[in-house]
């Protein structure tokens, strides 16, 4: 042996070993498992239904009353559970191969008994019409010499078996009337066997018919062949490598009949058996009236394999190409098998349509309810499918700058709404606010968050009107402190002055007998009374215009009197919350560490931790605004005192959904 033509058989062996499916038990046991074509993922994702045969390797039937329990299905490495499980009938493309070379010689009767066990086969068609209708062409092997021959011209184009492969209706009349005309034609010498199993091939797996295509894309497909065998001298391993190959690929099995003479055996049948053994098929001989029962029993059983399970499962995984394996548990042993599937899984759009982006908003105060009036605003999102799958959320979350405002489960739209004069508490100022709306959600098969666009809007909440006994009762709230003492002040003030009505005459006598001239006496300037060189004055919040002299060296501000020098009565204020030192004629301000932390001209100063303070500073805390103003001199530009100008930042705005109160 050449040993060019030995590596091209050790190559043929490594590669049908490594195309045979695994399967446990011992050779010539357990089942087969094909599946059938592409898994389909578009009719209704994101379900993909994966036709599967499986098919006993000893009698070549299908194993009937399997189970979901009976499969396992893997996505990658990952095991996923079976949605549903059906047996039903899908049916047969099934083409025969005649080799009329050798069985169709003058005086041999062998084409007749293939002939006839071709029309048995087609009988047991299940052909009535139906969508599942099984089809079946016939490709006659004929040599090079017959085709030449004129009279046998016609009946061979008529035998074609892209003519004969029929559907909507299936024509097996075709097939029957190609039989026919072959009885009697003779064939004398070899006929190229290997062409008409290509042929077979490129009608089942390469169909140059599109709707053929479709329809044959989760049949069961059959190659039967009806030969003597194939001579060792006419025989291409190579290529009989590449016919197993395609037809594995394709899930194709071939059944080999080999027809000998009566009473005797095949002297070349090695080929035949290879070809059904690599392809699951089954080889059969056929030398006797007994060996013709057991053929057409073969044909019975080939007849179940139009039966399928359809296996249904869930994907979520995102677009693109995956791994599925299968296995099963049958009465007969277990076997496994790969295909892939491409899922179509898209994150769907989502668009937030109301309200529209730009739109603004009034919320008016009413003085007769004392607060704002109810103004809602409704927020609703569209959900578009991108890959045909419609579904929606269980539930769209509203968020405002960032943060929640709420939720809504009521598809399609999810409806929302958002009420604008609980936002914030009504001032004597007008209150401004913009936010930006979004909409989120979590798709409920690819289990992944989708949001949708922004949307901007500005709210405007009016200012609190109030009347002069309500200012009374407003002061009086603020300044509590103050006024509790004043009967007491009062009752002091009555005593005193009767006091000094009786004392008036002995008070002025004294003066009058003690008086002296003054003496040249000079006081110290320690002794004169203080003058503040600074002042805080709130510009915003609470009691505008109240006003803090600087004339201590060290003063605190915070929320409560009671523990500070300067209360400002505002809720987002602790207790203290900065305090201002001097030293000689600079002023210092340190953040006392506070909650929500203390801005000098916009920035946010470390807590405690003196900062320079310079004239006409602005100071944030809270929902109050101070400035710092120096006494004495003009007032200075911001920028020329040491440092970067440092420009004051806008009144902080509405906090969404009502800000937390935090006290220290």
């Amino acid at each position: 042996m050449r040993r060019s033509h030995f590596v091209s058989v050790v190559l043929f062996v490594l590669i049908s070993l490594l195309l045979v499916p695994v399967q446990s038990g011992a050779a010539g046991t357990g089942p087969f498992v094909f599946v059938q074509g592409i898994p389909d993922t578009t009719s209704a994702p994101p379900e993909v239904r994966t036709h599967v045969s499986v098919i006993d390797q000893a009698t070549s039937a299908v194993i009937e009353g399997l189970a979901a329990e009976h499969f396992r299905l893997k996505e990658g490495q990952e095991e996923i559970g079976i949605e549903r499980l059906s047996y039903e009938p899908v049916g047969l493309a099934l083409v025969t191969v005649i080799d009329r070379g050798g069985i169709s010689a003058p005086g041999d009767k062998r084409i007749k008994d293939a002939i006839e066990l071709n029309r048995e086969l087609v009988s047991r068609l299940s052909v009535v019409g139906a969508p599942d209708d099984d089809m079946i062409a016939i490709v006659p092997v004929t040599g090079e010499e017959a085709k030449e021959s004129p009279p046998l011209a016609e009946w061979i184009g008529d035998c074609q078996p892209g003519r004969q492969f029929s559907y909507e209706p299936v024509d097996i009349n075709l097939v029957l009337n190609c039989l026919t005309a072959m009885e009697g034609k003779t064939v004398r010498g070899g006929t190229p066997l290997y062409e008409g199993l290509e042929e077979a091939i490129e009608v089942l797996a390469r169909n140059t018919d599109a709707r053929l295509r479709e329809v044959l894309s989760h049949r069961r497909k059959v190659i039967v062949v009806f030969s003597d065998g194939i001579d060792p001298d006419f025989s291409d391993e190579a290529r009989e490598g590449d016919i197993i190959r395609e037809a594995q690929e394709a899930g194709i099995s071939i059944y080999a009949v080999g027809m000998a003479q009566r009473g005797q055996q095949l002297r070349h049948e090695k080929n035949l058996i290879r070809l059904s053994d690599q392809t699951y098929g089954l080889y059969m001989l056929h030398n006797s009236d007994e060996t013709r029962l057991q053929v057409l029993d073969l044909f019975s059983r080939i007849m179940t394999q139009r039966n399928q399970y359809l296996i249904v499962h869930r994907t979520g995984m995102p677009k693109g190409d995956y791994s599925l394996t299968i296995t099963v548990e049958t009465p007969v042993g277990s076997a496994e098998t790969k295909t892939t599937f491409s899922s179509v899984l898209e994150l769907p759009q989502m668009t937030l349509i109301e309200p529209a982006d730009g739109s603004q908003f009034t919320v008016p105060y009413s003085r007769t309810l004392g607060s704002f009036i109810a103004t809602p605003v409704t927020i609703r999102v569209q959900i578009v499918s991108q890959d045909g799958a419609e579904r929606f959320p269980a539930e769209v979350h509203y968020l405002a700058n960032g943060v929640e405002i709420g939720k809504a489960t009521a598809p399609p739209s999810y409806d929302f709404t958002y009420e604008l004069s609980t936002v914030v508490t009504p001032t004597e100022e007008v209150q401004t606010g913009r936010y930006t709306l979004v909409a989120q959600a979590i798709d409920p098969y690819l289990g992944t968050k989708m949001e949708s666009n922004p949307v901007s809007i500005e709210v405007t909440w009016q200012a609190k009107e109030v009347t002069v006994p309500e200012e009374v009762v407003e002061t009086a709230k603020t300044n509590w402190c103050a006024i509790l003492p004043l009967p007491l002040i009062f009752l002091a003030l009555l005593i005193l002055g009767i006091l000094i009505i009786r004392t008036r005459g002995e008070i002025s006598r004294k003066v009058a007998q003690t008086t002296t001239a003054l003496k040249g006496v000079t006081r110290r300037l320690s002794d004169m009374p203080q003058r503040a060189p600074g002042k805080l004055v709130i510009i915003h919040g609470a009691n505008v215009g109240r006003e803090l002299r600087l004339a201590a060296q060290v003063l605190k501000v915070g929320r409560d009197p009671q523990f500070c020098d300067f209360a400002l009565y505002d809720e987002y204020v602790s207790n203290p919350h900065f305090s201002i030192r001097q030293e000689q004629s600079q002023f210092y301000i340190t953040d006392e560490g506070s909650t929500n932390g203390t801005r000098v001209n916009g920035v946010m100063i470390p807590p405690h931790q003196p900062v320079p303070l310079h004239p006409d500073s602005i100071i944030e805390v809270g929902q109050t605004r101070l400035q710092f103003k120096r006494l004495g001199g003009p007032t200075q530009q911001l920028g020329r005192l040491g440092g970067p100008p440092i420009q004051p930042s806008p009144p902080p705005g509405p906090t969404v959904g009502g800000p937390t109160r935090i006290v220290r």
